[in-house]
């Protein structure tokens, strides 16, 4: 899972959009590793509103070394 994050952080522009629709288990799973590629995450119901299954809505950020130049 997290090599496909990877590659998805590799080909997405910054401040791009994914929408990831997982049962819960997963979803949580994946926040935790998207919020550790410094993506912005929230968690949305389906529109049937089931219990199991959510959508998680993941914005990549812009963001620069601390180093200021090389």
């Amino acid at each position: 899972m997290k090599y496909v994050l990877l590659e998805m952080d590799r080909i997405l522009r910054p401040d791009g959009y994914t929408i990831i629709r997982e049962t819960s288990y997963f979803i949580d799973a994946i926040a935790s590793i998207a919020k550790g590629m410094r993506w912005g995450c929230r968690k949305e119901d389906t529109e049937y509103s089931v219990e199991k299954e959510k959508m998680l809505i993941c914005q990549k950020k812009l963001w620069y070394s601390s180093s200021g130049q090389s």
